[in-house]
């Protein structure tokens, strides 16, 4: 599905992710930040409370807007970093298999799309996966995640990570339904 579309003008995410999600911006912006969520209807985030998805998309693509997909890069992040994973979660494969569930979990009333996940034959000892975005959620916030949970599940040893957006694919940016990302380890 597109960025910043939600499926369904009923489709719904639970406040604990609101909730984390802003709590991962850098704290010099949480004021904008509630601002923005004001303006576009959604104060009082209750973490066990369900609010329409769309006015978040909407907040998101304003701070996108006024501050640039980078910061949104860094928010995917630091919310990877603090997101709980079940334990049973070892690998970044599992972890990204995990999103899937995920995401199903923390909406509801329409479809959240969802990722495609391929393990890439990689010369030299590189472990490389592509993963191909299918959520409303801005392809740069998507890349801050794929990131962080390799960092947070790669190899033991692992010392390089890599995670290259596909230029000659479609892309959520440009109204298309998904994003393809390549994450490489070594």
């Amino acid at each position: 599905m597109a960025e910043y579309k939600a499926s369904s003008p009923n489709c719904e995410l639970i406040g604990g992710m609101i909730a984390s999600l802003w709590a991962a911006f850098p704290e010099n912006f949480q004021g904008a930040i509630k601002n923005v969520l004001v303006k576009h209807g959604v104060a009082d985030i209750q973490p066990d409370k369900w609010y329409l998805l769309q006015p978040v998309l909407d907040a998101l693509k304003e701070l996108e807007t006024t501050f640039g997909h980078h910061l949104l890069s860094q928010v995917g992040e630091q919310a990877a970093l603090r997101a709980p994973v079940p334990p049973e979660v070892k690998t970044f494969k599992e972890c990204l298999i995990n999103m899937n569930a995920t995401l199903q979990k923390i909406h509801r009333g329409g479809s959240a799309g969802g990722y495609d996940v391929q393990e890439d034959e990689a010369p030299g000892g590189l472990q490389r996966f592509r993963v191909t975005a299918s959520t409303p959620f801005p392809c740069s916030l998507t890349r801050g995640y794929l990131e962080s949970f390799a960092k947070r599940f790669g190899p033991t040893g692992t010392t390089e990570i890599l995670v290259r957006h596909d230029e000659q694919k479609p892309c959520r940016r440009n109204g298309a339904d998904t994003c393809t990302y390549y994450v490489t380890m070594l």
